[in-house]
């Protein structure tokens, strides 16, 4: 995807453009990073009509837990209107449900669908009914809930026709009235109702192979509720009901009914307008906050709507090729560091082993890390990563071989024998040469084939250093220690840069810090790609 600016560029004064980060109908979305150093994310209109513009100044005052802060509205000097809002590293709720196909364990299912109910809450006292509730607008931030994309919601309002008429929206979550132009909180509230039912049935209630045969079914089709709990059934009826006037009507009582066990109270039989805030009775005590779950518990699947800057940030080749630089510089450092005790209690004699133990250990780190990437999709086949460590630990095998003064003579020499392997026309190798070649290639070469490299460099690893993996490495270079050229060299020289790599690997190696909780014991199921969800212009 093509964005309009580029890293490093500054189309609004104060801040620093790093990377794009996704595109939709209404405009660009970028990471970007103040003069003082605060991470934001900086949203470029396309579309900005007045009562767009109004509605972000109004969402600009909010502030709650459960919504994605928005900072500023700003203009550059081409007239182009910019959000400044939070940054939002995490997984969209999307991506959780995707990685549970038959839906997410029940008492994470209310803790967060009540963190979702009281953002919501909030943006209806204010007056903002949000029009799009989906799990890809909303995402979670080391067990924080945070609602994103309401800045461009609209005030409550019960007019049909005019510019109402003409929003935007996902079929899957769509209130069947939204065609109607009817933006009142009720249209939030049927999204909420089929958000819990796809938390729970890891599927959305109504599919098709069409947008329009998606809202068809809204409009005359019943969910289908044996597929979900007993005690969610009577409410999730209630709240996808096709008469607005029937549903609950706050997010309040929504939320009042799901705690009750599913026990809802009788709907009104006639619509009551919303109240003033100065007449409205005081609300009930505010709801404990969900307690802290973990982000990370299986890979993350992409989400092919997420496009907004509170949601996963895609981490594409130049930031890949950035963070491997960065390891690459930070490798020599460990690696001297591992081995000064040598340096400080060791003889004169052993500086030129020192040397050699340096580069060796440096080379092994940067090979393993430049391809022992965690396998794809969590797969226990690793046997093609091994392959790849085989080469590279050839490679470093024929560089411990030059290394220890080894060469590869041409012909013509005095020593030459007929029992020598010829080359080409250009080298003649003794068999004693050729002999200690091969032990020193196959020892690196099984050696880093051996060790479980991509453990150490998986992103999402339970601690950035395990001693028990360095362990593991010394083992595996102990073991084929049969093959070394003891009469070439010291057998240090052979084990001690697969133990340093292990530890230069692990450190180097970019790690994200789990947050682990009660919620941690939940044991991700297999990951099921879902269709993409299309949105429909109303």
């Amino acid at each position: 995807m093509k964005f309009t600016y580029r890293s490093g560029q500054r189309p609004l004064d104060g801040f620093t453009i790093k990377r794009g980060v996704g595109q939709g109908g209404f405009g660009e979305v970028y990471f970007a990073v103040s003069d003082a150093g605060k991470e934001v994310a900086l949203k470029l209109l396309h579309r900005s009509p007045d009562a767009e513009l109004r509605g972000i100044a109004h969402c600009l005052n909010l502030k709650h837990p459960n919504l994605v802060h928005l900072y500023d509205l700003r203009t550059d000097e081409h007239g182009a209107k910019w959000v400044v809002m939070e940054y939002v590293f995490g997984e969209s709720l999307a991506q959780w449900i995707n990685r549970y196909p038959t839906g997410l364990p029940t008492e994470l299912v209310r803790e967060w669908f009540g963190a979702i109910a009281r953002g919501v809450s909030y943006l209806h006292e204010q007056g903002v009914v949000h029009r799009d509730l989906k799990p890809g607008n909303v995402f979670v931030e080391h067990g924080q809930l945070k609602i994103g994309d309401y800045g461009l919601s609209r005030r409550i309002s019960m007019s049909q026709g005019g510019e109402l008429t003409q929003g935007v929206g996902t079929p899957y979550y769509m209130a069947p009235e939204i065609k109607s132009g009817n933006y009142t909180q009720s249209v939030d509230i049927y999204a909420l109702g089929v958000m819990l039912y796809e938390m729970l049935t890891g599927h959305p209630p109504f599919a098709g192979e069409t947008a329009l045969e998606v809202m068809m079914k809204h409009m005359t089709d019943q969910p289908d509720l044996s597929k979900v709990p007993a005690e969610f059934g009577v409410v999730i009826e209630r709240a996808l009901d096709k008469n607005p006037v029937t549903r609950f009507a706050t997010v309040r009582e929504f939320l009042r009914a799901l705690e009750a066990g599913g026990i809802a109270p009788p709907a009104p039989t006639v619509a009551a307008a919303p109240m003033p805030a100065s007449t409205r009775p005081p609300d009930p005590a505010p709801l404990p906050l969900p307690r802290a779950v973990p982000v990370g518990l299986a890979a993350s699947v992409p989400s092919p709507g997420a496009k907004y800057a509170s949601g996963p940030i895609p981490r594409g080749f130049r930031e890949r090729l950035t963070q491997l630089a960065g390891s690459f510089v930070v490798i020599p450092i460990v690696a001297a560091l591992c081995t000064a005790p040598w340096a400080l209690f060791g003889s004169v004699d052993s500086w030129s082993l020192l040397g050699r133990l340096l580069l060796l250990s440096t080379a092994m780190s940067w090979a393993v890390l430049a391809v022992a990437r965690p396998p794809r999709n969590g797969s226990a086949n690793t046997w093609g990563r091994r392959f790849h460590l085989l080469l590279v630990g050839l490679a470093v095998g024929a560089l411990a071989f030059w290394l220890d003064g080894w060469v590869v003579p041409r012909g013509g020499t005095a020593t030459d024998t007929s029992r020598d392997l010829v080359v080409g026309n250009w080298a003649r190798v003794q068999p004693e040469t050729f002999s200690t070649m091969m032990r020193y290639l196959f020892y690196f070469g099984l050696a880093a084939a051996a060790c479980p490299w991509w453990a150490m460099t998986d992103r999402k690893r339970r601690e950035r250093f395990r001693f028990s993996r360095v362990v593991v490495a010394g083992f595996a270079g102990s073991m084929l220690l049969f093959l070394w050229p003891w009469e070439s060299a010291s057998a240090a020289l052979g084990v001690a840069p697969i133990v340093i790599a292990a530890v230069c690997v692990q450190v180097a190696s970019p790690w994200s810090q789990p947050v682990l909780t009660a919620a941690s014991r939940v044991v991700a199921r297999p990951v099921k790609a879902r269709r993409h969800q299309p949105r429909y212009a109303v």
